[in-house]
């Protein structure tokens, strides 16, 4: 079961998942946590929120993406998109996704 990364809150099995896909700037390497859910602290928030980390044999990492932040709404994945924007230490792009 997914928590969404901006409220937090449990997203139900039979619910749709929707993900903001991110590519890491260069230098941030999550490599030795690949096809986990990781703790990523976001400066802009102030807190932790969850994200899975890409393998590198995934669909996903083939186009380009690093990580994937589950949200619940779009409501909440246009507040996780604001947010990604202010951390521009860490990620250098993000883009909408179905899961």
């Amino acid at each position: 079961m997914f928590k969404c990364a901006w409220c937090m809150k449990k997203i139900p099995e039979d619910q749709p998942l929707s993900a903001i896909n991110v590519r890491f700037v260069e230098g941030v390497d999550y490599k030795d946590v690949e096809g986990e859910i990781i703790q990523v602290y976001l400066k802009s928030r102030n807190t932790s929120v969850p994200m899975i980390v890409t393998t590198e044999d995934s669909e996903a990492k083939k186009h380009g993406q690093d990580g994937l932040f589950a949200v619940c709404d779009h409501k909440c994945g246009d507040k996780m998109k604001a947010a990604l924007a202010k951390e521009v230490d860490t990620f250098k792009n993000f883009l909408d996704a179905e899961l």
